[in-house]
């Protein structure tokens, strides 16, 4: 189920200015320069996480008779600097089902769609103040009761049920269950016994890892397996093994054969190993990364963040000054200071021509490690998918893989901007969807004046001969990623007919679970292998 939030009078967002986010699948980037917001409307999902998992819960109930409850922010000395400055008025948390939702069935009219929650200024309590099924407001004066029947649970008066509370309880769980990843990660002593945040460190971290590698839990030393394989991939390591020193005051890592202690590490290599570490130690559905940027190489910007992203279940939140990075999210927000305490946030909507965003990614970073090739693919989630077929190839730290807008950026009109790229770098590649619902069927007319001036440019355009991208996905990767009622989609069939189906921001999920075998036959496959020739 997927939401809509409007935070009223949180810090720096006061009335006039509301955060606005809708929480969806995938990656979901926050950009903008520092003293923007971006850490602080992090921060709110991690303050607010215990009253999350409340209104999640359906025992709310004296709420809903419009009386005050208690909660506690976490991490929170002082509850009066939560409040906005700008004004005297409470926090209001406006929660809403998405619109996207009206053609699902359970879409009913009793189904409550909107809550706003209001937390008066310097108290630790809530109210709810505003309470909407699709057709009218529910008075919060009423004798109200709960009723769980069916699955469902109703906000009844009497024996009438006034609200069926399942779908937005539903939407809400997933918010309970998040995990915030603060900047500043490596200034963490290791030999303390505190938290910082989420991240466990000193000897809480130290027996989880222990815990999680050598302990008996089979799916637990996966898990440790994992992060290690990972790590020594992203950083091109021929061995890694990473335990817990004998003095139980730090770990212990072997890279390539060479012991080596945590604080002798780099900071981007000891940053992965804290970060990825303690995530493995926990479950969670949303990661709230600050700064995935932080102490890493542009190259390796990406690995990290599709790294950390495969610890949740549905997504991750993060915020960065990257313009590069933000654009392989499957949604941005744009934020900026308008004056002192107070900023704007809105949907990031600008697309700069294809090789200003190759400047903003410092292309010439890249090209210092290795990177000679850009790989254009269609929209962000097109990047974080071929990017895990790359890792898979060893060439994801080779190629810059960038996205040019979306399919309505496919047509007859770009040839500018491919040819400013050529003057970049002179080896690009292209691989866009056919779209096509048939093998007979011909390329629509703007896919193929996109593919003609390709090839005028000397720009090598591979359409692939299915439909898209998730008509390749072996169906052991799909099941292993979304279960055993999922399946392999026909090479024509549109995602969006298959039942059950699966958010195209979970493609690179299943992308990262394909092995090379798998595409070794098909024409993506050997278009992906012509790329190391």
């Amino acid at each position: 189920m997927n939401l809509d939030l409007t935070i009223k009078n949180y810090r720096c967002f006061p009335q006039s200015h509301p955060a606005r986010l809708a929480i969806r699948k995938g990656l979901t980037a926050l950009v903008g320069p520092n003293n923007s917001g971006k850490s602080s409307l992090l921060k709110f999902f991690f303050e607010f996480r215990n009253l999350l998992a409340e209104l999640s819960s359906g025992t709310l109930i004296e709420a809903l008779r419009g009386r005050a409850r208690s909660f506690a922010p976490q991490g929170v000395d002082d509850i009066a600097e939560l409040f906005s400055e700008e004004n005297e008025h409470p926090i209001a948390i406006q929660i809403d089902l998405s619109p996207a939702l009206e053609t699902d069935p359970t879409q009913l009219d009793l189904v409550l769609t909107h809550m706003v929650i209001e937390i008066p200024r310097g108290q630790n309590t809530y109210r709810v103040r505003d309470l909407r099924i699709p057709t009218k407001a529910i008075p919060l004066d009423g004798g109200y009761g709960i009723e769980d029947a069916g699955g469902c649970v109703f906000l009844t008066a009497g024996t009438t049920r006034v609200a069926n509370m399942t779908p937005l309880l539903t939407a809400l769980q997933p918010l309970a269950r998040t995990t915030y990843i603060a900047a500043f990660r490596n200034a963490i002593n290791i030999g303390g016994n505190e938290t910082y945040f989420d991240i466990r460190v000193g000897e809480q971290f130290l027996q989880a890892w222990r815990a999680l590698k050598t302990g008996a839990v089979i799916k637990q030393a996966r898990a440790a397996y994992r992060l290690t394989e990972d790590i020594q991939h992203i950083f091109g390591y021929d061995r890694l093994d990473i335990n817990t020193a004998n003095d139980n005051k730090t770990l212990r890592v072997f890279v390539n054969g060479r012991p080596l202690r945590l604080e002798e590490l780099g900071s981007g290599l000891a940053q992965f190993i804290v970060v990825l570490a303690n995530l493995a130690t926990r479950e969670q559905s949303y990661i709230l990364l600050d700064e995935p940027e932080l102490n890493l190489h542009p190259s390796l910007q990406l690995d990290f963040l599709t790294t950390v992203a495969s610890y949740a279940t549905e997504g991750v939140l993060f915020s960065t000054h990257n313009i590069g990075l933000a654009r392989a999210a499957d949604q941005i927000y744009a934020l900026r200071r308008i004056r002192e305490g107070v900023s704007e946030m809105r949907v990031y909507e600008a697309l700069p021509r294809l090789a200003e965003f190759l400047g903003e990614l410092s292309f010439s970073g890249y090209r210092e490690l290795g990177c000679q090739r850009v790989l254009l693919v269609e929209g962000p989630t097109d990047i974080t998918t071929l990017n895990q077929f790359l890792r898979q190839r060893g060439l994801d730290h080779q190629i810059a893989c960038l996205h040019v807008g979306g399919g309505a950026m496919i047509n007859g009109n770009r040839e500018l901007e491919l040819a400013e790229i050529q003057r970049i770098s002179p080896y690009v590649d292209v691989v866009i969807d056919s779209e096509r619902g048939t093998e007979s069927e011909v390329l629509a007319p703007e896919r193929e004046s996109f593919r003609k001036i390709c090839t005028k440019l000397g720009i090598r355009c591979h359409v692939l001969h299915r439909r898209a991208i998730e008509n390749y996905f072996s169906e052991r990767a799909i099941k292993s990623v979304k279960g055993e009622k999922y399946r392999t989609l026909g090479p024509f069939e549109r995602l969006k007919d298959a039942v059950p189906g699966w958010a195209k921001a979970e493609n690179w999920r299943i992308a990262r679970e394909m092995t090379l075998d798998e595409l070794e036959d098909t024409d993506l496959g050997e278009f992906l292998n012509s790329l190391s020739r």
